[in-house]
C-alpha cells in the first residue's frame, strides 16, 4: 500500500508536538520534589522497558558486550549525566525556554564537528552557529521574570546537556561502527545508565518505590519515557522512509511545539526577548541544517533524536 505524500509531514508534526510536550512533563515530574538522580533512574529504566519491546517487534540486537564500551559512553555522556543537570534545572525555567536551549543540540554538533575537522567550513553554517548562541544570549543576559534568581545559571547548565547530547552525536558518527543499530544503542546505553544510577539512588537513600510511579511526578516520567519513545520510532521511520535531511526539520517542531505546550499547560507568559530568542534560534537552526547528501545530514538528523531522548 502506498503512503499518502502528506504522511511524512504527519510523522514530523507528531513525533515533535511529542517530544515538545516532554518539558512540560519534566516540569511536572520536578514540582514533586523528588531528586533528580531518583527521577533519571526511573526514567533510564522505563525508556529500556520500552526500548526492549521496540528492539524486539523490530528483531533488533539487544546487548553486544562487543559494544558495551560504546554502551558505557553513551550512559555516561548522553543519558546520566545531561539527565540530571536537566531535572536539576527544570524546576527554577520555564518549558517554553526549556524547549529554545535544547533545540541548540543540532548547532552544537556542527560546531564540534567543525573544531574536529570532520566537516568543512561553510559560511552559511557558521552564520547559523553564531545566530543560535545570539539567541542563548537573549534568554541570558535580559530578565526574563523567571521566579528563579539565578535563572541565568540554570539556563546554561541546560545549555551544557546540549553540548553533551552534540559530544554523543559526534562519537555515534564517528566512534561507531554503522552497522550498529541505533535502537541496540538506545536500549542498551539505558540499561547500563540503569545500573550505575539505580544502585547510586539506592545508596544514597535517593530512590523513589515503585509505588511512586501513580503520583503525578511518577506519571510524569512516565509520560517522558513512552513520549519520547514513542517520538523516537516515528523519528527513525522518517530518516528510513525521507531521508535525515526530512527528518531534521523536526527540530522547528520541537521548539515551537515546546512553548506553546508550556502555555497551554502552565500558562507561560513570555518576554519580548524570549519570542525574538525563538525566532532566531529557528532562523539559526535553518542556516545549520544540512541541504545536500553529506554526512552531516545524519549527524544533524540524529542531533534531533539525541536531544530529546
Amino acid at each position: 500500500m502506498t503512503e499518502h505524500r502528506l504522511f511524512p509531514y504527519l510523522l514530523i508534526l507528531a513525533s515533535g508536538g511529542i517530544w515538545g510536550a516532554t518539558f512540560s512533563l519534566a516540569l511536572i515530574a520536578t514540582a514533586g520534589g523528588a531528586h533528580p538522580l531518583g527521577l533519571s533512574a526511573w526514567h533510564v529504566l522505563l525508556t529500556a522497558a520500552i526500548m526492549l519491546v521496540i528492539c524486539l517487534l523490530g528483531r533488533i540486537t539487544l546487548f553486544d558486550f562487543k559494544n558495551l564500551r560504546h554502551y558505557v559512553v553513551l550512559a555516561l555522556v548522553g543519558i546520566t549525566a545531561p539527565n540530571l543537570f536537566y531535572y536539576y534545572a527544570a524546576p527554577h525555567l520555564s518549558a517554553g525556554i526549556l524547549a529554545i536551549t535544547v533545540s541548540t543540540v543540532p548547532l552544537f554538533t556542527y560546531a564540534i564537528m567543525l573544531v574536529l575537522r570532520f566537516e568543512s567550513v561553510i559560511a552559511r553554517r557558521l552564520v547559523g552557529i553564531v545566530l543560535g548562541m545570539i539567541a542563548i544570549l537573549l534568554l541570558v543576559i535580559p530578565d526574563q521574570g523567571l521566579s528563579s534568581d539565578d535563572a541565568s545559571f540554570w539556563i546554561l547548565l541546560v545549555v551544557l546537556c546540549s553540548v553533551l547530547y552534540a559530544i554523543e552525536n559526534v562519537y555515534i558518527s564517528r566512534g561507531i561502527p554503522p552497522l550498529i543499530d541505533i535502537r541496540e544503542l538506545l536500549f542498551a546505553s539505558n540499561v547500563v545508565a540503569s545500573l550505575i544510577q539505580f544502585p547510586l539512588a539506592i545508596y544514597l537513600d535517593l530512590d523513589e518505590s515503585w509505588t511512586w510511579l501513580a503520583s503525578d511526578a511518577g506519571l510524569a516520567i512516565g509520560g517522558i519515557a513512552v513520549g519520547s519513545s514513542l517520538a523516537y520510532a516515528m523519528f527513525f521511520y522518517t530518516i528510513k522512509s525521507s531521508g535525515p535531511v526530512f527528518a531534521s526539520q523536526c527540530a522547528y517542531v520541537v521548539t515551537i511545539s515546546g512553548v506553546i505546550w508550556g502555555i497551554m499547560i502552565f500558562s507561560e507568559q513570555h518576554t519580548l526577548w524570549v519570542w525574538i530568542s525563538v525566532i532566531v534560534m529557528l532562523l539559526g537552526l535553518l542556516l545549520v541544517n544540512p541541504d545536500n547528501g553529506d554526512e552531516a545530514n545524519e549527524i544533524n538528523a540524529a542531533a534531533t533524536t539525541e536531544s530529546i531522548s
